[in-house]
């Protein structure tokens, strides 16, 4: 593996611990709406970046799902590596 694609998966496997972090924490701190609200925040911060993950899935033949379900999850970490072609389809 080389170090682009493993700097790329690591960035991209901070986003879930994120996403654990913010729902966990704010159970954790008995603020669960925080932890909802802000993970919300970030949801709605990859839904911005929808139309540049769809144009750039569809340069690399990708179906309209996967681009949808992977720029939720990962937004930017996915698409960039992705167009650069650091990680394959």
């Amino acid at each position: 593996m080389n170090k682009k694609l493993a700097f790329w998966l690591l960035v991209q496997a901070s986003t879930i611990l994120l996403y654990i972090i913010l729902i966990g924490g704010g159970y954790a701190l008995y603020q669960p709406a925080l932890g909802w609200g802000l993970y919300a925040a970030l949801f709605v911060l990859h839904l911005f970046e929808l139309k540049t993950a769809l144009n750039i899935g569809r340069e690399k033949s990708l179906s309209t799902l996967r681009v949808v379900v992977m720029n939720l999850l990962f937004g930017f970490t996915w698409w960039v590596p992705l167009k650069r072609g650091i990680i394959k389809k």
